[in-house]
């Protein structure tokens, strides 16, 4: 029993979501680019826990700008605020650990106050060792789509499902089966996505300073095949260094430094490595005060 019961210790854990799964992976290739665009985000929080986000970008001559405000009232209860300069709102109200220990509901509703659109959505979500799971449901009084996951997860083997059924049209709109394995160093993930697109996520920690990652997909319909590698290397405690490239030859380069305690900075390039063309850049600057 005692041995038992340090096998499971070791091995339990709770299993990231769904879209979470190859996570390390999506990170080297979407966090710290800023392609294409100038963009200003500040944060700060107030001494009685309410966070503060205004966030400015600029991108396609296009000015947007949004406003973030979330906290808790009370234990358990989370608000979250956001509105945007095209004056669209979104809410959450937040709900965890408050029926059952690992239970999180939420919900969500969007006011586009321009068009006079409003939608709401009610999340649901349940975590526990070796089990996570989500179970959405956008509320259109014509039929709701209602979207599920779940993901298991046993020493390091992992495996998930996605689905998504249109309940006015009685029609299955999503199913994706993933299947991996995590370890401290690396980890790889497979999806199978309509049963006609296979992906690959590949994510090593080769130590301390240095990631990499790469993707591949391959439709069987389309006979089409993507391939992205990426890394991530930290000079030093301020400066961490980017880059990313496609089958196609595109590739972005990123570098992000930490000017204050409060302030870091990213700038990125992209260029075709090919023809040396197609040349596009962008700032970010992100506060944290």
């Amino acid at each position: 029993k005692q041995w038992y019961q340090r096998r499971v210790a070791i091995t339990a854990g709770i299993p990231p979501t769904f879209s979470d799964l190859g996570k390390a992976a999506k990170d080297v290739f979407n966090k710290g680019f800023s392609i294409g665009s100038n963009k200003l985000t500040v944060k700060t929080k107030t001494g009685s826990g309410i966070s503060l986000s205004p966030s400015f970008e600029m991108k396609n001559d296009a000015l947007v700008a949004a406003f973030e405000t979330s906290g808790s009232p009370t234990e358990g209860f989370t608000l979250k605020e956001k509105w945007t300069s095209e004056n669209v709102t979104k809410t959450n109200l937040i709900v965890e650990d408050k029926i059952c220990k690992g239970l999180k509901l939420d919900l969500e509703v969007v006011v586009n106050a321009a068009s006079g659109k409003k939608a709401a959505t009610a999340k649901t979500a349940y975590k526990t060792d070796c089990f996570n799971g989500t179970f959405d449901a956008n509320l259109e009084l014509a039929g709701p789509t209602l979207v599920t996951t779940a993901v298991g997860e046993y020493s390091g083997i992992q495996g998930g499902v996605e689905v998504a059924f249109d309940t006015e049209k009685s029609k299955l709109t999503k199913n994706t089966l993933a299947v991996g394995y995590t370890q401290s160093d690396y980890s790889f993930v497979g999806f199978v996505k309509e049963l006609s697109v296979f992906e690959g996520l590949l994510h090593h920690k080769v130590n301390g300073d240095t990631e990499i990652a790469a993707t591949m997909s391959w439709n069987n319909q389309s006979n089409a095949c993507t391939y992205n590698f990426g890394a991530k290397h930290t000079l030093d405690a301020a400066t961490s260094l980017r880059m990313k490239m496609d089958a196609t030859g595109k590739t972005s380069v990123s570098v992000t430094h930490k000017i204050k305690p409060w302030l870091e900075a990213t700038f990125s390039n992209q260029v075709n490595a090919k023809t040396l063309t197609g040349m596009s850049h962008g700032i970010s600057l992100e506060a944290n005060l």
